[in-house]
């Protein structure tokens, strides 16, 4: 649970993130896993982007990350319908911003947030979470994972590196009711890697860029 996390909560600071497994009461997660899995209104995502340029919001100085002349990739789905309703807003509000508010002991000013699907050969490219929407500060960037199972060779594997700098990265199990916390203040760069074509499971996702009262320091 959450108030048991406390603790782990110096690692946002330290590290750039930190993750909660059991985010959710079991009820909620079930509840939520299911919408997502009937919900049959998703949108194709095919983003083509060159943040990678000189200059631009992507832009890496590791050699091991994209270089200049490279595109940014992201394939997957979004239920642009269903993060528009005022049932999911109401639940999303009360469910978890309450609960990062807590977390943080820091207001939450606002927030851009998408549901995520990621199925067979969807990934994203290395980046780091720039504006989104209304936020103007992204002070923390959410991933919340919802899935049945998930094992480690079906990809979709969250990978994130401690600076633009970094030789290696950190890879996170997308597994049910598991949430990471990043420090966007940091710019970590961050990607996921492309879902295999054996995955048995789509991989579900709230993903939500959120604006404080205050930064962090």
């Amino acid at each position: 649970m959450v108030e048991n996390k406390m603790k782990d909560i110096k690692k946002f600071y330290t590290d750039g993130f930190f993750i909660v497994d059991d985010f959710l009461e079991e009820k909620f997660y079930k509840k939520l896993l299911h919408t997502f899995k009937k919900e049959n209104n998703w949108e194709r995502v095919d983003q083509v982007r060159p943040h990678y340029q000189k200059g631009g919001p992507f832009e890496m100085e590791s050699k091991y990350f994209p270089k200049n002349d490279e595109e940014y990739y992201l394939q997957g789905w979004r239920a642009k319908v269903l993060e528009e309703s005022s049932c999911w807003r109401k639940d999303y509000a009360e469910i978890f911003l309450t609960k990062i508010n807590k977390l943080f002991q820091n207001i939450v000013k606002t927030d851009t947030t998408y549901i995520l699907k990621y199925m067979k050969n969807d990934f994203s490219r290395i980046h780091v979470d720039d504006l989104r929407g209304d936020v103007d500060r992204v002070d923390i960037s959410i991933l919340y994972y919802l899935c049945d199972e998930w094992i480690w060779d079906w990809g979709g594997i969250l990978m994130i590196a401690k600076s633009t700098k970094s030789e290696d990265m950190h890879a996170v199990m997308p597994k049910g009711n598991r949430i990471v916390f990043i420090n966007n203040q940091k710019k970590l760069p961050h990607c996921v890697t492309p879902v295999a074509e054996y995955a048995k499971e789509n991989r579900y996702a709230v993903a939500s860029f959120i604006g404080c009262k205050e930064p962090f320091k």
